[in-house]
């Protein structure tokens, strides 16, 4: 998986974390909600919602009692409420809380009479039927309305005329004792009369809406309202008496339930959000400040990645691994890993070929003038009266003039040669030719070298004839270069071997020199083709110019081979020139 998809399946994960944890927060105040709305409408209309869940919550003992809900009762308590179960034909079955005034039996008409307020009745009645375990429950509940039985016990000895309330002595006794008071409204809901209102507190008009909310929740108010409508003066009586309610004063309960699940709501979102930011900053922006610091480092030239307190890198533990947070960046830390390894070894390598630069100039400096001095000091004897040179010392002196000056334009033609193989410029044209023979040809006329001696160089000719595409010329000069560096660089007992090898596909060769001389040292194999190094001493500049190994790659290069070396100090050095498919493919 690339760092392009780990990244998006990262993001989409965390924010469908983030959507799950905000709807569990929504769900959760929404149940929160619905318990407390459900709490006040149990306490602020018992009637229809606590009787729903006194028949759900209700239980029916073995001895066929019925078991309610102990919170739910207490709440009948509070109301001053009673409850009766009746049976098909009207029989109280159970009861809770039942005044000696309520009777134990219904007639059908009668039930029906007291619940529509046909019949005059001295409670407020709520009947539900629900089926529970299979049988049929007919559920009473009843309410002592205060208001409603004062106003009907006081209101035929009372009389309103031309604006005037008239209250009996009885009737004011009653109401002062009861701590009541009334008020008649006009056609508007305004105020014309009271009697026994409070000073403060006491609207001195009311809505149709207003009016309905206090005679349907008296909880809210803490007072009990009754009504009676004079149609003939268009006037409303009302009659107030103060009752104990535990959520008396609460004019909407709601507004302290939803406000505050709004706000923990709101801030739970918030928090999470910030919360989620900050991991989301730590998970994915601490591993960007991190490789930020690493290319600010490598700008600096400083390639080692950024370490911690601990002296590792900040990205890995201790056995190496990629921390959680950095494993999504994976593949740009190890891009960056590699990239600072190259640009280490280019460093390295920069600083060594500046080295080898110097030392190469410093050598063919030394080998352009050891010639030159040489001739300019012959040139100088040549010239002087003080001596009479005889014919032969003349001749002698401009062999060894003539020697110095080949020897010296041969290492300018080498120089050029190497430039031209590493820009391209020398494109060798190649022929099919028989390797076999042109190597026994080149390694026999090379063993007659005398500085070379006898008895060190050997062919092996491979078993088959073998035809190959390559430039003669240069073909004859790699030969030349590697036997020379071969027998020359070696002890006079080491000996050389040239064999030629047949590859898998027709065409596919190698050429082997094997040496058992001295050796060379890793770091020697390694600067063994660079035009600035020299691997022999000055001393020696009159056997080669010091660029033959690197003509040598560059000439079988230009003819689509590859050379390799193995060499191992004090066994000997191993020289393969290859050519074969996967050489030409990575040209």
């Amino acid at each position: 998986m690339n760092i392009r998809r780990k990244l998006m399946t990262r993001f989409i994960g965390m924010l469908t974390v983030t959507v799950i944890l905000i709807i569990l927060l929504g769900t959760m105040v929404t149940i929160w909600v619905l318990q407390k709305v459900n709490e006040v409408n149990v306490v602020d209309d018992f009637a229809n919602s606590g009787l729903d869940q006194l028949i759900s919550t209700a239980e029916i003992m073995p001895d066929n009692t019925i078991r309610y809900d102990p919170d739910l009762l207490r709440q009948v308590d509070k109301n001053h409420g009673w409850l009766q179960v009746l049976d098909e034909k009207g029989y109280v079955i159970d009861d809770y809380h039942v005044p000696p005034d309520v009777p134990d039996h219904y007639k059908p008409g009668e039930l029906i009479a007291y619940w529509e307020a046909e019949t005059p009745f001295p409670y407020q009645l709520f009947m539900m039927i629900r089926e529970k375990d299979g049988q049929m429950f007919t559920l009473l509940y009843g309410e002592r309305n205060a208001a409603k039985s004062l106003l009907d016990q006081i209101r035929t000895n009372l009389s309103y005329t031309r604006g005037q309330l008239l209250v009996k002595p009885a009737e004011q006794e009653t109401l002062r004792n009861a701590g009541a008071y009334i008020q008649i409204l006009d056609a508007y809901g305004r105020e014309t009369a009271s009697y026994n209102k409070p000073a403060m507190g006491v609207p001195e008009e009311y809505s149709i809406q207003n009016l309905v909310l206090q005679m349907r929740y008296p909880n809210r108010t803490g007072v009990a309202v009754a009504t009676w409508y004079d149609e003939q003066n268009e006037t409303t009586w009302m009659l107030s008496v103060p009752v104990d309610y535990s959520a008396g004063d609460l004019e909407n309960p709601y507004a302290f339930i939803l406000e505050p699940a709004l706000i923990v709501l709101i801030l739970s979102i918030v928090v999470l959000l910030v919360l989620l930011a900050l991991w989301y900053a730590n998970r994915f922006g601490s591993p960007m400040l991190h490789m930020l610091q690493w290319l600010q480092r490598l700008e600096q030239g400083h390639y080692e990645e950024p370490t911690g307190a601990s002296g590792l890198p900040r990205s890995q533990h201790r056995n190496g691994k990629w921390k959680r947070k950095f494993r999504v960046y994976a593949e740009v830390l190890h891009s960056m890993q590699a990239l600072s390894l190259t640009l280490k070894q280019d460093e390295e390598q920069r600083k060594q070929t500046d080295s080898l630069r110097e030392e190469w100039i410093a050598g063919i400096t030394h080998d352009l003038k050891t010639p030159l001095s040489s001739i300019q000091g012959y040139a100088h004897m040549l010239e002087t009266d003080k001596y009479s040179w005889t014919t032969d010392e003349v001749k002698e002196f401009a062999r060894i003039m003539v020697d110095k000056s080949m020897y010296m334009d041969r290492l300018v033609n080498d120089l050029a040669m190497t430039y031209r193989l590493r820009s391209g410029g020398y494109q060798p044209e190649v022929e099919r030719t028989d390797v076999n023979t042109l190597l026994r040809d080149l390694v026999k006329r090379t063993e007659h070298n005398p500085a070379y001696g006898e008895g060190r160089l050997f062919f092996q000719s491979a078993d088959r004839p073998i035809y190959g595409l390559v430039h003669v010329p240069s073909f004859e000069r790699i030969v030349d270069n590697l036997t020379a560096n071969a027998l020359l660089h070696n002890p006079p007992e080491a000996k050389l071997i040239v064999r030629v090898q047949a590859g898998v596909q027709d065409g596919d060769f190698t050429i082997e020199f094997t040496d058992n001389g001295t050796g060379m040292s890793s770091e020697t194999v390694w600067k063994l083709f660079e035009r600035y190094y020299r691997g022999t001493d000055t001393g020696t500049s009159d056997m080669g110019s010091g660029l033959g190994m690197a003509v040598t790659k560059g000439l079988i290069e230009a003819m689509n081979g590859r050379i390799e070396v193995h060499s191992t100090p004090g066994e000997g050095t191993v020289i393969r020139l290859i050519w074969d498919e996967r050489t030409v493919k990575n040209q």
